[in-house]
C-alpha cells in the first residue's frame, strides 16, 4: 500500500509518455507560454470591458445632465413668459385702482352738483307753483314766468345728463372692479404655475437623518435610499423613499400653437384694459365739462330769474304807488263832486230845464267817475296780491320749498290723520303757499291804505276832503 503512486489532484488528459528528456521540456514549456498568452488576453478583454462600461456610466450622466439642462431651460421659458405677463397685468392694476378711484371721485362731483341743481329747482318749481295763484288779470306770461320756465327746463336738462353719467360711471366701477378680480386671479393662477414648474427642479439629495425614538431607547439612524441597497426594503420607522427625478411630473412643454394662443389672449387682456382705461378717461372728461357748465349755466339762469323778480316786484311797486296815487284823487273827485250836486240840487229850480238836464248829465259822470273808482280799486287789489306773491317768491328757499312740498304731499294722503283733529291746530293758509302771517312778515310787503296813513291829493287839500277820501278807500 505504501508502494503506490499518489492520485493526481486534478483531473488532466493523460499524455503519452515523452520519448526524450528534450520532449518533456519542450510540452511544459509550451503548456506554460500557451497560460501566458491567455492571461494576457483575459486581462486584456477585462480592461475593454471596464473601460467600455466607464464610457458608458459617463454617456448616461451626460444624457441625464443634458435632459436636466433642457428641462431647466423650458421651466424657465414659460417662467419668463409668465413674469412678462404678470408684470403686465400688476401694472394694469396699478392703473385699474387709479382709475377707480377717480371715476369714484367723478361719482362724488356729479352727485353734488346734481343735489345742488336739485336745491334750485326746487326753489323754482315752488316760484311757479306760487305765481300760479296771482289773480286772473296778473297771470300773464311775463319775462319772469319765461325766465322761470327756462331756468327749470335748464335745471332738468342737466340733472338728466348727470344721472345718465353717474349711472354710466357706476357701471365702469363695476367693470373696473371686475377686470381687477380677473387680473388677480390670472396672477395667483400664474404664479401657482410657476411655482409648480420650479419644484420639478428641485431634486432631493436625501442624507442620514435621525429619527426621535422613544423615551429611554437610542437613537438610531435610517439608512436613506441612496445608501441602502438597491433591492433592500426600507427599514422600519423609516420616512417614505421620495420619487426619483425621473418620476416626477415633468412640466408639459407649450407647443407654437398654445404659445400663440397665450399670447394673443395676453395682448388681448392688456388690450380690453386699455380700453376700459380710455372709458374711464373720457368718463372723467365729460363729467368735469358737464360739471362746470351746469355750474356756470344754473348759476347764470338763476342770477336771471333773480333779477327778473326783482324787477317785477319794482315794476309792480311802482304800478301799486301811482294806482293808490289816482285812487285817492279819483275819491276825493267823488266826494267833491257830491258835495257841490247835492248843494246844487237843492238849489235847482225844478222848473229849469235846462239845469235839470246838466245836473242829471253831471250824475252820470259822478256814476262813471264811481264806476272807474271800483275798477282802479279791483286793479290795485289784484297788483297788491301780485306784489305779495312776488315778494313771497323772493323769500323762498330750497328748504322752505321742500317744506311746502312735503306738506302738500301729507294734507293729500291719509298718512297724517291727526291734522284735521281737534287741538291740533294748523296755521292757516293764504292761498299763496304760505301759512300764517308770512306775507305780513316781509320787509318788502306792501300794504293797503288805511285810516292811519292818510295820503296827500292835489284836488283834495282841506281835512274834510282827506277824511272823506280815507272814508271812501277804506269802504
Amino acid at each position: 500500500m505504501a508502494d503506490e503512486a499518489p492520485a493526481s489532484p486534478t483531473a488532466a488528459p493523460s499524455l503519452p509518455p515523452p520519448e526524450n528528456q528534450g520532449k518533456w521540456v519542450a510540452r511544459s514549456e509550451n503548456t506554460m507560454m500557451n497560460a501566458r498568452n491567455l492571461i494576457r488576453d483575459m486581462l486584456r478583454v477585462v480592461r475593454k470591458n471596464e473601460i467600455a462600461e466607464s464610457e458608458s456610466k459617463e454617456a448616461a450622466m451626460e444624457a441625464g445632465n443634458r435632459e436636466k439642462e433642457e428641462k431647466k431651460a423650458k421651466v424657465f421659458a414659460q417662467a419668463a413668459q409668465h413674469e412678462k405677463v404678470i408684470n403686465t397685468s400688476f401694472q394694469c392694476m396699478q392703473d385699474i385702482e387709479d382709475a377707480i378711484l377717480q371715476t369714484e371721485d367723478s361719482l362724488s362731483k356729479l352727485t353734488k352738483e346734481r343735489y345742488r341743481g336739485f336745491a334750485y329747482l326746487q326753489v323754482c318749481e315752488r316760484r311757479q307753483e306760487l305765481r300760479q295763484k296771482r289773480p286772473q288779470s296778473e297771470n300773464f306770461r311775463d319775462n319772469l314766468a319765461d325766465a322761470l320756465t327756462a331756468e327749470r327746463s335748464l335745471l332738468e336738462k342737466y340733472r338728466n345728463e348727470l344721472l345718465a353719467l353717474e349711472e354710466q360711471g357706476r357701471q365702469i366701477v363695476e367693470e373696473l372692479r371686475s377686470k381687477r378680480a380677473f387680473l388677480s386671479r390670472d396672477i395667483g393662477e400664474r404664479r401657482l404655475k410657476m411655482m409648480a414648474d420650479l419644484k420639478t427642479l428641485n431634486e432631493e439629495f436625501l442624507v442620514q437623518v435621525e429619527i426621535p425614538s422613544p423615551k429611554g431607547k437610542k437613537k438610531d439612524q435610517t439608512m436613506l435610499p441612496e445608501d441602502a441597497p438597491a433591492d433592500a426594503p426600507p427599514p422600519e420607522g423609516a420616512p417614505p423613499t421620495p420619487a426619483s427625478p425621473a418620476a416626477k411630473e415633468v412640466p408639459k412643454e407649450m407647443t407654437p400653437e398654445e404659445r400663440k394662443a397665450a399670447e394673443a389672449a395676453s395682448q388681448a387682456l392688456i388690450k380690453d384694459t386699455m380700453k376700459l382705461l380710455e372709458k374711464c378717461a373720457n368718463h372723467r372728461s365729460k363729467s368735469m365739462e358737464i360739471v362746470l357748465r351746469s355750474k356756470v349755466d344754473s348759476d347764470r339762469a338763476t342770477l336771471r330769474t333773480d333779477d327778473c323778480l326783482s324787477r317785477k316786484c319794482t315794476e309792480l311797486a311802482e304800478m301799486k304807488k301811482s294806482l293808490e296815487k289816482h285812487t285817492l284823487d279819483v275819491d276825493a273827485a267823488i266826494t267833491t263832486t257830491e258835495r257841490s250836486l247835492d248843494k246844487t240840487e237843492k238849489r235847482l229850480d225844478k222848473k229849469d230845464s235846462k239845469k235839470i238836464e246838466k245836473l242829471a248829465a253831471d250824475k252820470a259822470m259822478l256814476k262813471q267817475l264811481t264806476e272807474v273808482r271800483a275798477k282802479l280799486g279791483e286793479d290795485l287789489r289784484n297788483k297788491f296780491a301780485a306784489l305779495e306773491i312776488d315778494n313771497l317768491c323772493r323769500r323762498v328757499t330750497a328748504a322752505k320749498a321742500s317744506e311746502a312740498k312735503m306738506k302738500a304731499t301729507m294734507q293729500r294722503s291719509m298718512s297724517a290723520p291727526g291734522l284735521g283733529r281737534k287741538g291740533n291746530k294748523t296755521p292757516t293758509s293764504n292761498g299763496l303757499g304760505d301759512t300764517g302771517n308770512s306775507l305780513a312778515a316781509s320787509d318788502e310787503s306792501t300794504r293797503p291804505p288805511t285810516t292811519n296813513k292818510p295820503q296827500s291829493s292835489p284836488l283834495g287839500g282841506s281835512k274834510s276832503l282827506k277824511a272823506g277820501a280815507a272814508a271812501g278807500l277804506a269802504a
